[in-house]
């Protein structure tokens, strides 16, 4: 299924990796930092592939371990007390929102 979401791959894993927070003081800058570094077909790629993942019927505990584990995503929404599918959904309104 990684072969899909080779887009929110590259995000994770570039953005989200796992010194992020030496890059960025917050998850909502590491997405700003995204935005401000990548191509506009690169972004809108991204939140073309997050929309079909959210798409999904996937439970949370799958969607958890894809995010976190295979797409190489070091941040873990549950230390704000968010879901990843709630953080998930800030992040494409984020990239939806700098189309």
């Amino acid at each position: 299924m990684i072969d899909q979401f080779p887009n929110l791959t590259q995000f994770f894993s570039s953005y989200f990796h796992q010194d992020w927070p030496l890059e960025a003081d917050t998850p909502s800058q590491a997405v700003n930092n995204y935005l401000n570094s990548e191509p506009p077909e690169s972004i809108e790629a991204a939140s073309q592939e997050l929309a079909q993942l959210l798409e999904m019927p996937i439970s949370e505990l799958d969607l958890e371990t894809f995010v976190l584990d295979e797409l190489g995503c070091y941040y873990d929404p549950q230390s704000q007390n968010r879901t990843v599918r709630e953080w998930l959904e800030s992040v494409q309104l984020s990239l939806t929102d700098r189309r």
